[in-house]
This record gives C-alpha cells, structure tokens and sequence, in this order.
C-alpha cells in the first residue's frame, strides 16, 4: 500500500509526523532552535492537518478550507504566544 492509497486521515498523521521528525532533528544539534521548531509546528503543521482531516470527513469543502485554515493558524498563534512563548 503506497501513502497515495492510504485513507485521508492516515495521510494527514503521518504528514505531521514527518514534520514532527524533520523539526526534531533540526533541533538535534542546536538547542536554541526549539522555540522556532515549537512555532512551526504549532502554528502551522497543527492547524494544517486539522484543517485537512476537517475536510476529508466533510465538515468543511475545499472553497472554505482556506478560510479555516487562516483561522485556526491565527487561533494556534494566540496558543503558542500565551503558553509557549
């Protein structure tokens, strides 16, 4: 089974989980990269895959996908500025 025929929702896992991976290794060598790694992923990889999951189970179609998208990465940046900052 290739990733193109996996199901949406696994697609959307494990493209969060290459982003999780690729933003720890960067993070391997240079600790002080850890904040901008937690930025990334938390302000965009996270509201991106939510808002695809979002449209594979048909809450949202693809002419509001963008519109959810802008909003849950401005919801994720209120989150990242007041906890993780």
């Amino acid at each position: 089974m290739g990733f193109r025929d996996m199901p949406g929702p696994v697609r959307v896992f494990w493209g969060m989980v290459a982003w999780a991976v690729i933003l720890w290794l960067f993070t391997l060598g240079n600790p002080s990269f850890i904040p901008v790694a937690k930025f990334l992923f938390i302000v965009l990889v996270l509201p991106n895959g939510l808002a695809e999951w979002l449209k594979d189970k048909g809450i949202i179609n693809n002419s509001t996908s963008i519109y959810a998208r802008i909003i849950l990465m401005i919801g994720a940046g209120f989150v990242w500025y007041f906890y993780y900052r």
